[in-house]
């Protein structure tokens, strides 16, 4: 056997005591690495990393074939810095490639990607495991110059500055086939407490909002199997037991969703009683709030910091139209704020201003009517614009007149390799139907 193919892989955080609270267990890069085990064995040789100091640490002294990083809004500059970084060090030796939530499906974003991030060689599109494989696959046979010759199935890249395409595999991993990292010991060295632990049962989300990353993904529904799901929730269990302040986050875009989500979140409420974990749960629920739903917020929501949540986000019909979104009815809506009332359940819904065909005063009235409704809790959220959604490409912006300026994204911030480094959020505060003097109202009135 030759030498093995030395891979990097970063969901990288800042880390210091203002983030504490906001740090993850990688999962997201676990999975991406049990599946190139799978495929790939002893040709690979793959380490994780969250502290970007750490990576860029190893990297001098392990200097690596391939970096993969996680791609969000609230890591870009972040990953920005590190792959400048080992670009400077490793060169054309290194392949850069990026991959997660924040890369559209829109070739002209992709392009637009690619000239704001020149040091990354690929983005892996959708899910990350195929798209990701199928490149270290190609890495293992070819030489370095060849690499980009070709389309790879699940990629896309530059051959001579044109955007190259392989087939679009990024939602079609079986999942029966995906080995969990928690179980495989891929993520121990995440265990001690410092990362909140996540659990995946399921992918997709069958909404299409204009405003989600996840809005854009058309696919079908899968599920992990229920044994796996069941382990893992076991392993988090004895992993976190002595630290019962740590929430679980179940990280399905709707959990309640499946039909055997009821048989899990009873599983979860008996780990709970037996074993003092979980005591805290985040999760959103189905948006539907089908009874399948019902009966995991009844049995969960009391773990859950909102209780039963609501997200309606607008009532404006043709707002709702524009961001491919579709509520429950005004009564669906009262019947499940009492159906919460009665189990001692707090109600909360989260409202978006910005939104398409929004005004301030059909917003205020919306305000209003969720207050005339019942619910405990309000959030009132500012749109803001991430690569990834539908609302980010040029066509949307251009039709509803957005206007952006920019603000620091929380505690994301940090000195990297003696490089100070801070993420910042675009944030709507103009349209055709608001003003900047409504969004300052907005703001006040949140406040």
């Amino acid at each position: 056997m030759g030498r093995k193919l030395k891979v990097f892989l970063g969901d990288l955080s800042y880390i210091n005591d203002e983030n504490r609270f906001n740090l993850f267990v990688p999962l997201n890069i676990g999975y991406v690495a049990s599946y190139a085990k799978t495929m790939f064995g002893e040709q690979v040789e793959i380490k994780l990393f969250k502290d970007p100091n750490k990576l860029l640490e190893k990297l001098g002294e392990e200097k690596p074939d391939v970096l993969g990083l996680s791609f969000s809004y609230w890591n870009t500059k972040l990953n920005h810095v590190v792959s400048k970084k080992a670009k400077d060090l490793l060169g054309n030796k290194i392949t850069v490639v990026w991959g997660g939530p924040s890369v559209d499906t829109d070739s002209s974003q992709q392009k637009g990607l690619f000239r704001r991030f020149p040091n990354v060689d690929a983005f892996v599109t959708n899910e990350g495991e195929l798209g990701f494989a199928n490149l270290v696959e190609k890495r293992l046979g070819v030489t370095k110059n060849d690499l980009w010759s070709d389309p790879i199935n699940g990629i896309v890249h530059l051959n001579q500055d044109q955007l190259l395409k392989g087939i679009n595999v990024g939602l079609s991993l079986d999942l029966s086939k995906l080995d969990s990292p928690y179980l495989t010991g891929l993520l121990d060295s995440f265990l001690g407490g410092q990362f909140l632990p996540m659990l995946q049962t399921s992918r997709l989300c069958p909404y299409t909002c204009t405003f989600c990353v996840s809005g854009k993904n058309k696919g079908k529904l899968r599920a992990f199997p229920d044994q796996q799901v069941i382990d893992e929730i076991k392993f988090i269990t004895k992993h976190f037991k002595d630290k019962p302040h740590l929430p679980m986050h179940i990280v399905d875009e709707n959990f309640g969703i499946l039909k055997r989500d009821a048989a899990l979140s009873d599983f979860i409420l008996e780990t709970s009683k037996k074993f003092g974990y979980p005591k805290g749960l985040f999760f959103y629920n189905d948006k539907r709030f089908s009874e399948t739903a019902k009966y995991v917020v009844n049995n969960l929501g009391h773990m859950t910091l909102y209780g039963m949540a609501l997200s309606l986000q607008t009532e404006n019909p043709e707002t709702l139209k524009e961001i491919k979104r579709r509520n429950l009815t005004s009564e669906q809506i009262d019947e499940a704020i009492a159906w919460a009332a009665e189990r001692n359940l707090p109600s909360t819904t989260e409202l978006i201003f910005g939104l398409p065909y929004e005004t301030k005063d059909s917003f205020v009235s919306f305000l209003n009517n969720a207050l005339r409704r019942g619910f405990d809790s309000i959030l009132v959220n500012n749109l803001y614009i991430v690569d990834g959604i539908e609302m980010a490409r040029e066509g949307y912006r251009e039709k509803h007149g957005l206007k952006t300026r920019f603000r620091l994204t929380s505690a994301n911030q940090g000195v990297i390799d003696n490089e100070f480094c801070a993420e910042y959020e675009e944030v709507v505060v103009g349209s055709n139907c608001i003003s900047l003097d409504d969004f300052k109202f907005m703001r006040t009135l949140n406040f």
